[in-house]
């Protein structure tokens, strides 16, 4: 395949993501990795801290750093090269025992097949609580319209008759890193049941 997978900073990543990524946003940024072919930047994998409520309630007695995935761009049609990025990256995490929680969005036509390739472990469907608000017909996420200075999402809407939906189901996938015995503990912490 003759690629390369190196870290990489929130400044190059946020460039790529802003230009490639459906979200438009970098999000919480803690570590980053960049897919390369020669000299050209060809994707990024980008991890940060989960939200508050999975912090919380994923796992019993979680004494390891979990880690989100939270943005994923490959400007490159080569075979499995989103599978490559994705494991190649986790490799090279700070946190050699940690978990990986990653979402696939279905409204984008994303499904998780990446993730089954990068042997991700699925858990089944959740939808998030905000609403996604309809501007000039693209669904956007309230953090996004928040990014743009609007700070109160509900009454901007109201105020420019801008229409609201519920999103799509998401599925969520785990992944663990560290020895056998570190990733059979994780796994039995997780609170969530693995499905097929």
């Amino acid at each position: 395949m003759n690629l390369i997978v190196k870290p990489i900073n929130k400044g190059t990543a946020a460039s790529v993501v802003v230009a490639k990524h459906y979200s438009r946003r970098l999000g919480i940024f803690w570590e980053g990795f960049g897919l390369f072919r020669g000299g050209d930047l060809i994707g990024v994998c980008c991890f940060g801290l989960p939200a508050a409520p999975i912090q919380r309630h994923a796992f019993h007695g979680r004494d390891f750093r979990l880690y989100e995935l939270t943005r994923l761009v490959v400007d490159d049609g080569t075979p499995n090269a989103a599978s490559f990025l994705i494991g190649r990256s986790i490799r090279q995490l700070t946190e050699r025992r940690c978990a990986i929680i990653s979402y696939a969005d279905g409204a984008h036509g994303h499904h998780g097949c990446v993730y089954q390739a990068a042997n991700f472990y699925f858990t089944g469907y959740v939808t998030a609580h905000d609403k996604l608000y309809l501007v000039d017909g693209v669904p956007t996420h309230p953090m996004t319209l928040r990014d743009r200075g609007i700070t109160a999402p509900s009454e901007w809407a109201k105020l420019h008759d801008i229409k609201t939906i519920s999103p799509s189901p998401k599925a969520r996938y785990f992944f663990f890193r560290g020895s056998q015995k570190d990733r059979s503990a994780m796994c039995d912490k997780l609170l969530y049941p693995i499905q097929p």
